[in-house]
Order: C-alpha cells, then sequence, then structure tokens
C-alpha cells in the first residue's frame, strides 16, 4: 500500500516538471524529456537557470503535499556540456559524474562514453 500512495504523491509533482520544463530530446523521442523517476530516484533535466525557479516550487508544493523534505545530502547535480558553473541549487552540490540507475554519466558524452 505504501508504494501506491508515494506513487500518487510524486505523480503531481513529476507531471508539474513535464508540464512547465523545456526538457532535452533524448535518443529519437519527438518529445522532449524534462524528467525521469525511477521508485524513489528523480532526474531532473535543466536547460536553463530559470528552470530552478521552476523545480524550486514545484519541490516546495510537494514537499507541503507530502509531508516529506528534499535532502541535498543525498541528491547530486551534474553540468553537461557547456553548462559551467559551481553553484549550489537548493543546497545540492555539483559533481564530476553522476550513477543513475548503475549507468554512469559524466559533463560529456565523450567521457560518458568512455567510462562505460
Amino acid at each position: 500500500m505504501s508504494i501506491a500512495l508515494y506513487a500518487l504523491c510524486l505523480h503531481p509533482f513529476l507531471r508539474l516538471l513535464d508540464l512547465k520544463l523545456q526538457g532535452i530530446r533524448i535518443g529519437r523521442r519527438t518529445r522532449p524529456t524534462s524528467v525521469v523517476a525511477y521508485a524513489g530516484y528523480v532526474s531532473i533535466f535543466v536547460t536553463s537557470a530559470a528552470d530552478f525557479v521552476i523545480i524550486e516550487e514545484a519541490i516546495r508544493l510537494y514537499e507541503l503535499g507530502s509531508g516529506t523534505r528534499l535532502n541535498p545530502r543525498k541528491s547530486k547535480a551534474l553540468a553537461v556540456g557547456s553548462w559551467c558553473t559551481q553553484d549550489t541549487v537548493l543546497g545540492i552540490a555539483y559533481h564530476p559524474h553522476v550513477t543513475i540507475l548503475g549507468a554512469n554519466f559524466w559533463g560529456t558524452i565523450e567521457q560518458t562514453i568512455k567510462d562505460s
């Protein structure tokens, strides 16, 4: 029962992000992807600094509605391509690479391919 309740709370959060963020094109998909989630793991694709305002508001609404809190120590940010920043957002630190569902991702495609 708890997984069903979790999904019911998480779905509006994911939907809000999907509707408001520009997202990126992955593979041959015609529609951009702004967020992917599996169980308790959520990956958000940010394409501009303005996206952070949308994400912060969505997180605030999710926390208010679900009673849960974002844990910045369990969260990671990865700057990809020409995105160059050392600023932290929501207290989330940037890392040189991240692992998402067992796959390693680096800041460039070349590094990601080399690591796989």
